[in-house]
């Protein structure tokens, strides 16, 4: 099944990010010279993605006018923009739903654009590749030591197998903690990221619990479903990332890019072999 789209929810009210995001979407903010959006639009450029949907809300009508006035500058050639509305930001899983028109009955990349990879190896297409190699959905997976302890979210973590080096059948995807993500010294633990190549039965998937879950409706018990019947894939992924949607991510991120500075080498992904 071939991927020509990608999602980018932006509808959430970037509470962990106040009071700067009172008047900026925490997607505008900058991560290095570019703001975190545009990174992951042309991560998907790279990887030959075709069609953007990007998911807003109320008061972030300025992601629209940036993206926008970045095309009519001569940023993101060939791609094509449609923004979808989520009133109430209620979860990533609802994100997902409000873009049924975009994404019909076709595979699609979602892209958290609050979760920002930054190594030069990282690829995009690398996970487009399996996704489609194996007919599963594919989630991007990071091995954490205790260096990256309290970076992330208490999120993501799952049980499996290692079926080819870098690449695990997830059998079994943990529910969400409270809290950061506490890694004792000398251990590691693997954890998704927001990075998903998405088969579009989701969508059924999230009809169909949509009326069991109370409060607000993220991805974890729809890839808790996928992944027990056998369908969900994770690929290994290159650090860093980093969650720019809190202070200390965002922070982070900009400190390692100005570290990089004076390397002869560029933080925009490249295209991909064979895409």
């Amino acid at each position: 099944m071939p991927v020509r789209k990608a999602l980018i929810p932006a509808a959430g009210r970037g509470t962990r990010m106040r009071p700067v995001t009172w008047a900026v979407p925490k997607e505008l903010l900058p991560v290095g010279s570019k703001p975190a959006i545009h990174r992951v639009v042309e991560e998907a450029a790279a990887a030959g993605l075709e069609r953007i949907g990007v998911v807003i809300g109320p008061g972030k009508e300025l992601i629209r006018s940036y993206l926008e006035t970045a095309r009519r500058q001569g940023e993101f050639p060939g791609l094509a923009f449609e923004y979808l509305r989520q009133e109430e930001p209620n979860g990533l899983a609802e994100a997902i739903a409000v873009s049924r028109s975009f994404t019909r009955d076709e595979a699609f990349a979602l892209l958290l654009p609050d979760n920002v990879l930054l190594s030069p190896e990282y690829r995009l297409a690398s996970l487009i590749d399996l996704f489609e190699r194996s007919g599963k959905d594919v989630v991007g997976v990071l091995r954490l030591d205790s260096e990256e302890s309290g970076r992330y979210g208490n999120s993501g973590l799952f049980e499996g197998s290692s079926p080819e080096p870098g690449v695990f059948e997830i059998r079994r995807l943990c529910d969400k903690g409270p809290g950061r993500l506490q890694i004792p010294a000398g251990e590691t633990v693997l954890r998704t990221c927001g990075r998903y190549v998405c088969r579009p039965h989701v969508m059924g998937w999230i009809d169909e619990l949509r009326d069991r879950v109370q409060g607000e409706f993220d991805e974890v018990p729809v890839y808790q479903r996928i992944a027990g019947a056998g369908g969900l894939l994770g690929l290994t992924l290159p650090l860093p990332l980093f969650d720019v949607g809190h202070p200390e991510g965002f922070l982070a991120a900009n400190a390692y890019l100005h570290q990089r500075a004076g390397r002869p080498r560029s933080d925009s992904p490249q295209p991909g072999p064979g895409r």
